[in-house]
């Protein structure tokens, strides 16, 4: 079956031509999730990925159809207030 992956923000694969985000794979009819990782050797902290089909966040294990456009997006957070002082001084 055919599928694509769109790969965001960090998992965007360099190329010398630039980074590439969209990947069309061949699956074989039982491929979940995890098969298509797999194919495409993605580096991926599940933990802190989405994985996105039709608007719908699912496991790495979900079953794939043909046609499917699974969104693999990583978290992304911003700075962190540790340590944060109780007052600011000049």
């Amino acid at each position: 079956m055919k599928v694509i992956a769109h790969l965001h923000t960090t998992l965007q694969k360099e190329t010398p031509e630039g980074f590439i985000r969209v990947f069309p794979a061949e699956l074989g009819s039982e491929a979940r999730v995890i098969d298509l990782i797999n194919q495409l050797e993605l580096v991926v902290d599940e933990e802190n990925t989405l994985f996105v089909i039709r608007g719908q966040i699912v496991e790495k294990e979900r079953s794939l159809s043909e046609g499917d456009e699974v969104h693999f997006i990583p978290a992304i957070s911003g700075g962190c207030i540790c340590n944060k002082p109780d007052k600011y001084t000049l």
